[in-house]
């Protein structure tokens, strides 16, 4: 009888220590886990603070990589380390990644176009308040003529605009978009400001306005071309523009298309057409670790209310771009019971 007591006691015992041992190994496992989140570089903030909540719920490691949109697919094509894509605004970034593009993307929160600058700007730069106050005249009349003496002002050099560059970063294509549509309607030409800008050497281009923040907090430029939610997270002031130029309504969205740019993918010069503004998530063909990007994904859908404190807005049923058959399982069940949405093609 004592030999059968002290029997089950050991089974017991190994069964607690094997277990114990599983446990800690899958912790370690978990812990040693990491992942690679390329975003938008607008997008920088937001994409720390889903990394962090990420790694202290799960323990896995992300690291974030941000640059502008189509910088980044340029990347991930020639092999660059990527576990998760977050691109913005135009959805032939995904396409850009070449032979890893996975043919899907997922819509998750929407945004529109903003005019940043900050108080060390105004300071820096004598007639700026001026301009300031005209953009205020024309954004409460609406008047044409205020738009026109605001643009033609804006685009004069005396104020150094961030515009980046467009084939690496949209927010420089939209910052072309804009105007764009500003010349059609308020100089009756459409490349009107867009070849002022040039011809006063109004802007400063950059990869990506990742790089313009701090530049703006020490007033080394006037303005910079980018998101609203960018303006937000980085703690900067904004002139908000009209929905027929944010590129950030929906209903404006066969407006926007009539405007384009052109800019080198994958080899090719394509022409983007305007299109809303829509911060992407999905996981590039062969990512090293399948699971834990997927894992952080569902994270980041389920979590997408959080981005509402940087001025995005998250979309109720986020939207599904392109082929429905090469997304994994999990997001197909998501579709087909109606917690996701289908958008259309990817392009």
């Amino acid at each position: 009888m004592g030999r059968a007591l002290y029997a089950v006691a050991a089974v017991a015992v190994a069964a607690l220590l094997l277990g114990t041992y599983i446990f800690l190994t899958m912790q370690h496992g978990r812990t040693k886990t990491s992942i690679v989140l390329c975003i938008a570089g607008a997008y920088a903030s937001e994409g720390h603070e889903l990394a962090d909540m990420f790694s202290n719920l799960t323990g896995s490691q992300v690291v974030v990589k941000p640059g502008g949109s189509f910088a980044l697919a340029h990347e991930i094509a020639l092999g660059s380390p990527c576990d998760v894509f977050m691109p913005v605004a135009f959805r032939q970034a995904v396409v850009g990644m070449g032979a890893y593009n996975p043919g899907w993307a997922i819509a998750l929160a929407a945004d529109s176009n903003v005019i940043v600058y900050s108080n060390a700007s105004i300071k820096a730069f004598p007639g700026m308040a001026d301009l300031i106050s005209l953009y205020e005249s024309a954004y409460t009349t609406n008047d044409s003529k205020l738009w026109y003496r605001f643009f033609y002002e804006l685009t004069s050099g005396r104020y150094p605009l961030g515009v980046a560059n467009p084939a690496t970063d949209p927010e420089g294509l939209y910052a072309m978009l804009i105007l764009e549509a500003a010349g059609e309607l308020y100089a009756g030409d459409e490349s009107f400001f867009i070849a002022r800008m040039a011809q006063n050497h109004a802007n400063i281009t950059r990869s990506s306005t990742f790089y313009y923040v701090v530049p703006l907090e020490e007033g080394q430029i006037a303005f910079v071309f980018s998101y609203k939610s960018y303006a937000v997270a980085n703690k900067l002031l904004y002139l908000e523009l009209p929905p027929w130029l944010n590129f950030g309504d929906m209903s404006y969205s066969s407006w926007y298309s009539r405007f384009s740019w052109t800019i080198p993918i994958g080899g090719n010069a394509t022409s983007i057409e305007g299109a809303p503004v829509y911060l992407y998530i999905t996981i590039p063909k062969d990512a090293r670790n399948l699971d834990a990007s997927l894992e952080f994904l569902l994270f980041a859908l389920r979590n997408r209310g959080e981005l509402a404190k940087y001025g995005l807005t998250p979309l109720d049923r986020p939207i599904v771009f392109g082929d429905v058959n090469s997304m994994p399982m999990q997001l197909r069940d998501l579709l087909n019971n109606g917690t996701l949405q289908y958008g259309g093609p990817l392009t």
